[in-house]
């Protein structure tokens, strides 16, 4: 046990857009009983790129030499990822290639659909914020220094109210160079908090996890998508250590990655994975461990494990619904407050003039 605890799960490379077209091209084909060499010839002729149609083609000429196409692929992994080559040896030794491919094709196909889901879902709160900082920086840059020169040349500016003098100020901090020093600054905080640390992930993914509401968002979908990879790749026949280690990074999560990768090490001597995913802490395990003892039981682990993927997702994609129907409006009332603010500070100086002139 404490020697799997200092396991670091290996590195296992994601496939490129490239490769998820050329294999989904190919999948149905060899689906179809095609052969497997005038399938790689029709999937080259249909590639666009240049890059796909130089993949499939090398794939051929690789069969033409007696080369398997697992074997082919494993030499172009970082082009077809770690899961995409084990789906394609396990689909060779077991005789259903077609299947397994196409079973992994899916699965990238479900993956594409939930990042395209997710991209939509915050597009709206970050052009929000993208327009407020847009907005803030032509109003400190541009409009409140000529309101600065025409309360001094009103001899106004000595008398100006408090929040007019702080948004003077902030515009003289934005145009002058101590901005570059907190640009900089800036930059390298957010370098450190991005940096990834060798088992736990960058400061900032650990605080995230941790964040209340939003962690269970980030640890039910990271979950989500190492047991949807799982899954896919104990349908395609591989076994369910190797199939436990390559999933891990499929989750996007370098702290899950690790803990998958222990599970697959005391897997592999023989220990049952619903006992050694009880003793493991990460939201949603406790639903992934009962999945698995029903999987174990009746023979239909695959099935349980998709299951408890898509449980997941469902649970993740609710908690984050909510977040971004409480943040939408928190946004805009946030927008309303700052517009406000700098209205007032920029009308209080001229209403002060104005009363001063008429007394």
């Amino acid at each position: 046990m404490p020697a799997a605890r200092e396991s670091i799960a290996p590195v296992c490379l994601s496939p490129k857009r490239g490769a998820e077209r050329l294999l989904g091209d190919l999948a149905p084909l060899l689906a179809g009983s095609v052969p497997i060499d005038r399938a790689l010839r029709l999937v080259a002729s249909q590639q666009r790129g240049g890059r796909e149609r130089a993949a499939a083609l090398s794939l051929e000429a690789a069969l033409r030499e007696g080369r398997l196409l697992s074997a082919a692929m494993a030499g172009a992994e970082a082009f077809y990822g770690s899961a995409a080559v084990a789906a394609a040896r396990a689909g060779e030794s077991s005789g259903t290639l077609g299947e397994a491919l196409g079973r992994y094709v899916e699965h990238l196909r479900r993956q594409a659909e939930l990042r395209r889901r997710l991209s939509a879902a915050v597009a709206y709160p970050i052009t929000v914020i993208l327009v407020a900082c847009v907005a803030i920086g032509l109003l400190l840059g541009l409009v409140v220094p000529r309101l600065a020169s025409l309360l001094d040349a009103l001899g106004g500016a000595a008398h100006s109210p408090l929040p007019t003098r702080v948004l003077m100020a902030l515009s003289g901090f934005v145009r002058g160079p101590s901005i570059l020093w907190l640009a900089g600054l800036c930059a390298l905080a957010l370098l450190i908090l991005l940096w990834p640390g060798r088992r736990s992930g960058s400061l900032f993914s650990r605080a995230l996890r941790h964040m209340p509401g939003l962690g269970a968002v980030v640890q039910h979908g990271a979950l989500s998508r190492a047991c949807s990879t799982l899954a896919a790749l104990l349908k395609a026949g591989v076994p369910l250590p190797e199939a436990l280690g390559l999933c891990g990074p499929a989750s996007g999560s370098i702290p899950l990655a690790t803990l998958l990768h222990e599970v697959s090490t005391e897997v592999s001597r023989g220990l049952p994975m619903s006992s050694v995913l009880r003793k493991r802490r990460w939201m949603g395990l406790p639903l992934l461990a009962e999945a698995t003892a029903l999987g174990e039981e009746t023979g239909a682990l695959a099935e349980q494990i998709d299951w408890a993927a898509r449980e997941l997702e469902s649970r993740s994609n609710a908690r984050s619904a909510t977040l971004l129907a409480l943040l939408e409006p928190a946004l805009i009332v946030m927008m309303a407050l700052i517009v406000g603010l700098v209205a007032a500070s920029l009308f209080l100086p001229v209403l002060s003039l104005a009363e001063r002139a008429g007394s």
